[in-house]
């Protein structure tokens, strides 16, 4: 909807936007070249803005005129598309970045996400976004990277299987026509303003001719040198040498007990196992001693992490060792790939860089070596928690608290559901319960074990929208167990089809023939009866993994799926019946304010965060971007900071413990992201700011620090 009329914002809201202009002004002015995408301030062509549940308006601000986008629900799947003049695709052919100057105008803090272009590649579509929070009132601009470094391969050396490859844009630059904007996930209504979108920078062109091999013997970037960068084995060794050093030099106050409980804080009732209790007002758990509790750990501690994949890509490497070389036991076969160059060429020769750095290190004893400069590193980093897919020699060691992992693998599916990892179980098929038991009791590891705080099981599952998973059943063939039991539920309800026909405004024949149609068109007026099996299937889904967990570990708590992207309360709601603690994977900057649905008093646990930089090698930062390896190490004391500062928060885990792999993991994942690099290596701003937070975050959340 356009309205011609304009209005004028409150000065309140254009403080931001007038402290920000000047300084965008000469960044914009020095760029290499700069050219105007949108701008509010001129004749406004409507026939380039298409919008999907949202409303527009041209409004005046002291600045000039914007663009006030509006929406009053929830808002996935609708947004505003700004289109090229005449539908034609923008000059982008070397342009480095697209940037919106957006403001928050409405009462509540808001996400703005920018999309550039609409590449059918669901990955390829997400590199080319990107999102800023703002409080009412701010104004700032969102940046969308068009490639993967400042500066391209000529010619294109086309790198595959590694998702940020050096030297390449992240789209076709020549096919984009389209930018979208929306209120990322707003759950009320939301009004923020479009200034302008601008076309900034242009990317440099470096000649190709030498480029090949871009990794050097030991996983690193070759053509970049940088602190900390290993260029010889014996570095290897004297950083090795330094580390214990300077752990063993640490004259830092102790206040965790054997478990990472706070041993100088106030004793709860001891059990001999890990719980959960609320305590002055705040979650909390209790550790098998009695003692308070917050877990703060890190995902996937394990030297097999940065297995990379070869076959295909040997020009890549630089003296790739031969199988009978020492350094040649690891070689592995790679056996997975969700996504990505691997996904249909599975096995594949792959390579571990880092347990081969290990070995240059250490030599032959070189696992024992690392787990117990682990288990050093976590208590001297003032961490507690082994998380998700950590090494299982590591946890049986039982110096460090750990979670279990258990995937659901092998589950009869919604054929009519779809999701990043894959459909959704069909927890109605008797065979459900019969996977769940089984996989609990092939990777039950940690049942009856003090160490073991619980169980995450499966990981960021695709629920949808509500109803979502119900549209999914009617989807499906007719013998599809999800669907038998939503039309029974049906059945009971209506008795007649004609009642559910006058309800829903559809036509079908009969029960007969809702069972058999997999096409269904204009459900609006399904959405209660979609909603409730909606919510029956969470409902059966936490019943029954809760059920089995607690069969084969019953000391032990259910820590839940690890919930991703936006959650509806349905699931939520299901998970906190059924659930010790809710967890969730939370890329954000900061968690400070997040909270379950109205109504919900359960503890939460953050599942997966982290910051990443490119400024180490690395061409993918990770999901959430730091400047450098000093700001990844501000942006995790906020975090935490703001984790151990909500009372509903029991613990926060990073992902991951070592960077992944330059040339990206088996589905092409390549971030900067670990607490160490490929090599071994602590990145010592992060590890800086994250003693300085944690051996003070117990005092922090019991109130006796700032």
């Amino acid at each position: 909807m356009y309205f011609h009329k304009t209005i004028s914002i409150p000065k309140l809201f254009l403080v931001a936007a007038m402290l920000w202009s000047s300084c965008a002004d000469q960044r914009m002015t020095n760029s290499d070249r700069t050219s105007l995408l949108f701008d509010a301030q001129g004749s406004l062509d409507t026939s380039r803005l298409q919008v999907s549940g949202l409303d527009y308006q041209l409004i005046n601000t002291e600045g000039g005129e914007g663009l006030r986008i509006r929406t009053n629900e929830e808002v996935k799947g609708q947004f505003l598309t700004l289109r090229s003049a005449a539908n034609q695709p923008w000059e982008l052919g070397d342009t480095w970045q697209v940037q919106a100057v957006v403001s928050n105008i409405g009462s509540e803090p808001m996400q703005a996400e920018m999309f550039v272009g609409n590449d059918p590649d669901g990955l390829v579509r997400w590199y080319c976004s990107d999102y800023i929070d703002l409080v009412p009132g701010q104004t700032d601009t969102i940046t969308v990277n068009l490639a993967w470094t400042p500066w391209i391969n000529e010619p294109t050396v086309p790198l595959v299987g590694m998702r940020g490859a050096p030297g390449m844009t992240k789209t076709d630059l020549a096919k984009i026509q389209s930018i979208q904007f929306r209120p990322r996930y707003a759950t009320r209504e939301t009004v923020f303003v479009l200034h302008d979108v601008w076309a900034v920078g242009s990317l440099q062109s470096h000649s190709s001719e030498s480029f090949l091999p871009f990794i050097d013997s030991f996983g690193q970037y070759k053509h970049q040198d940088w602190p900390s960068k290993t260029h010889s084995t014996q570095e290897l060794k004297d950083n090795y040498t330094q580390e214990i050093e300077t752990m063993s030099a640490s004259k830092s106050g102790w206040i965790f007990d054997p478990y990472g409980g706070y041993a100088q804080g106030p004793l709860r009732k001891a059990t001999g196992f890990f719980r959960v209790e609320k305590y002055e007002g705040k979650w909390w758990m209790v550790d098998p001693e009695g003692r308070l509790f917050w877990s703060n750990g890190l995902n996937c501690v394990n030297a097999n992490m940065t297995l990379t994949g070869i076959d295909g890509r040997e020009d890549y490497f630089e003296g790739l060792p031969t199988e009978l070389e020492p350094l040649g036991q690891f070689y592995r076969a790679g056996t997975w790939a969700s996504h990505g160059f691997y996904k249909d060429k599975i096995p594949f020769q792959a390579y571990s860089f880092l347990e081969a750095n290990l070995y240059r290190t250490f030599g032959d004893t070189w696992k024992e070596e690392f787990l117990d400069l682990t288990h050093r590193r976590m208590r001297y980093w003032g961490m507690n928690t082994l998380g998700n897919v950590s090494d299982a020699q590591l946890k049986a060691q039982q110096r460090t608290p750990y979670v279990g992992t258990v995937w659901i693998r092998n589950t009869p599916k919604i054929e009519g559901s779809e999701g990043f990892w894959g459909k959704f179980h069909d927890v109605f098929d008797p065979a459900f319960r019969l996977a769940v038991r089984d996989n609990m009791a092939s990777q039950r590891q940690g049942a009856g074990d003090p160490w073991c705080m619980g169980f995450f099981v499966d990981n960021e599952m695709s629920w949808g929208l509500k109803g979502s998973l119900a549209i999914a059943a009617l989807h499906s063939p007719a013998t599809q167990a999800s669907k038998i039991e939503f039309v029974k539920d049906l059945q009971e309800k209506y008795i007649d089809i004609k009642a559910l026909n006058g309800a829903w405004k559809t036509d079908y024949a009969s029960w007969q023939d809702l069972l058999i149609r997999q096409e269904h068109e204009g459900l609006e007026n399904a959405q209660s009866d979609l909603n409730a099996f909606y919510g029956k299937i969470a409902e059966t889904y936490f019943r029954i993994v809760s059920e089995e967990l607690h069969r084969i570990a019953p000391n032990q708590m259910y820590l839940g799926c690890r919930f991703a992207w936006a959650n509806n309360d349905l699931t939520v709601a299901a998970a906190a019946e059924y659930c010790d603690i809710v967890s969730f994977n939370k890329y954000e900057y900061s968690i400070a304010n997040l909270s379950l649905p109205t109504g919900i008093d359960r503890p939460i646990m953050i599942g997966e965060y982290h910051f990443g930089a490119t400024d180490r090698g690395h061409t993918h930062p990770g999901v959430k971007v730091a400047k450098n390896q000093a700001d990844r190490g501000h942006k995790y004391a906020e975090y935490i900071r703001g984790a151990i500062a909500n009372p509903q928060i029991v613990g926060a885990h990073w992902f991951q413990y070592t960077d992944q792999a330059v040339t990206g993991r088996e589905d092409g994942e390549n971030y900067n992201v670990g607490f160490v690099t490929i090599t071994n290596t602590p990145y010592q701003e992060l590890v800086d700011s994250v003693r300085m937070v944690n051996h003070q975050m117990y005092q922090r959340r019991l109130g006796s620090t700032e």
